[in-house]
């Protein structure tokens, strides 16, 4: 196997990136190496062609089409594929870089920090503030970016502390800075917040002495992403205190123009997630309010990331809006947001999601004609799936076609060898208890008490819920 190094990471590369690539190697400043480039005109044509994995790559073969009739010379192919991937390498770098106009501008800004270049200086100057205007909001990295502006700034005036506005640089460099370094740990935080919700850890993010009290000085006021991760954390910290929430809420339309989208985001998730830890308290009314701010994202724009729609994310939407039996907005939703799903699961996340509403919507035909003759081969998918036909069978009175897919059902999870043990342990109570539930005599009170007593007391079974509610309609029948 030749260089699995330098195949995987070209393997990543699109055809215009690869074009670019050829022209950056091409150029005697940045490679005087032309091995290196034959040997990526190499690569480069397996690429193409769609046989480039890397168990297709022989060192022999290579080494011929490189130097053909020398004996082969181990160290140095592995020599010149170690080069060409130090290349590759410093292209991204190139490639990220006129990508990131602003960062660029600030090295610019640095290197022409003479008093001689002052006009050159000025100018850069001035692309540093019209890019910041235009690209950032006011995240952390806008207070970095604004920061080392001003520090360079400051680094020419303190030559001479005499300088005229002195302290005019100065101020500004300081107060940039903490706002930066408090930003970046207030978001560091609510990191460890999550964390800590979810995993049980001993570990403590430390925050410097009297650290609380300074940020919610007058001085901070003003600077609208401390202010609204300060709500995050409150809400998190006292989560009993549901005016924190409301007040997080209402800074988020307040400032939502002043944050980025990766920051506002990362808000709205955070105020998702507080939604979900009431809603498993037993507080369904934030069932409502965490379809409110799910209907925010998609005003703000900020529901795709990078022009993607993760499948977490799209699942959750449906089951949010299903809960608050908004249904012609889901099937809306499905339609519009599907084609932005990973290409690998979208058929999947769709077919599953539109089965799920119709099984909401009672429209049964359709749940069985999505879902009856689909394997899907994400075990997520495939739980789910027959979990939804499942239900649909019992609510259509297709009793036969239940039991054939409660057998096959048995099987599948008795077979599958990547299904946990307690999974498999929720899947066969929910079965056990589903056929329980199809011949029970419900003309008997004693016998549905029971029933329902047990299924109560039952603590691993999936859809409990459904079964508890199906007993219900059963006994009113």
């Amino acid at each position: 196997m030749f260089s699995e190094k330098l195949i995987t990471l070209l393997q990543t590369f699109s055809k215009p990136e690869l074009n670019r690539f050829r022209k950056y190697l091409l150029s005697p400043y940045l490679n005087d190496q032309p091995d290196a480039t034959r040997l990526f005109e190499i690569i480069n044509e397996s690429l193409r062609k769609g046989t480039g994995n890397v168990a297709d790559f022989d060192k022999q073969r290579i080494w011929q089409q490189l130097f053909p009739g020398i004996p082969p010379d181990e160290l140095q192919l592995r020599r010149l594929a170690s080069d060409l991937t130090q290349l590759t390498l410093q292209f991204m770098v190139a490639e990220a870089r006129q990508q990131d106009p602003l960062s660029e501008a600030l090295d610019m800004h640095q290197l022409l920090g003479k008093q001689e270049l002052k006009k050159h200086q000025a100018g850069v100057e001035r692309q540093i503030d019209k890019y910041i205007d235009a690209s950032l909001g006011k995240s952390s990295q806008y207070y970095y970016a604004q920061f080392r502006k001003h520090v360079q700034n400051f680094n020419q005036a303190s030559k001479t502390v005499s300088t005229a506005g002195y302290m005019d640089r100065l101020l500004p460099a300081d107060h940039y800075l903490e706002c930066f370094y408090i930003v970046q740990k207030l978001k560091f935080y609510v990191g460890w917040l999550h964390y800590r919700g979810f995993r049980a850890t001993d570990q403590v993010l430390e925050v410097i002495p009297g650290f609380w009290e300074y940020i919610n000085g007058s001085k901070f006021a003003d600077v609208p992403i401390i202010r609204v991760y300060q709500k995050m954390i409150a809400c998190f910290t006292e989560p009993e205190q549901e005016e924190h929430f409301r007040k997080l809420v209402s800074e988020l339309e307040q400032f939502a123009n002043d944050l980025p989208e990766e920051d506002l985001r990362e808000c709205y998730q955070t105020a998702q997630n507080y939604c979900a830890l009431k809603i498993n308290q037993g507080r369904t009314e934030y069932y409502s309010v965490f379809f409110n701010l799910i209907k925010d994202t998609i005003q703000w724009g900020i529901l795709l990331e990078n022009g993607q729609i993760s499948e977490g994310v799209f699942k959750n939407t449906v089951t949010i809006g299903l809960r608050v039996n908004e249904f012609d907005w889901v099937e809306t939703f499905i339609r519009d947001y599907a084609p932005y799903l990973p290409s690998n699961i979208r058929e999947n996340a769709r077919s599953f999601n539109l089965a799920n509403l119709y099984s909401h919507q009672k429209k049964y035909d359709k749940v069985i004609e999505l879902l009856r003759d689909v394997e899907y081969s994400d075990i997520v998918y495939a739980l789910g799936s027959k979990l939804v036909l499942l239900r649909t069978y019992y609510e259509s009175d297709e009793y036969l076609a239940m039991d054939s897919l409660i057998d096959s059902f048995k099987i599948y999870l008795r077979r599958n060898k990547v299904i946990s043990k307690g999974l498999k342990r929720e899947y066969n109570n929910f079965l056990i208890y589903l056929k329980k539930l199809s011949t029970l005599n419900t003309s008997n009170p004693q016998a549905v008490e029971k029933f329902k007593k047990r299924l109560q007391e039952m603590p691993n079974i999936v859809s409990k819920k459904w079964l508890l509610e199906r007993i219900e309609v059963r006994s009113e029948r």
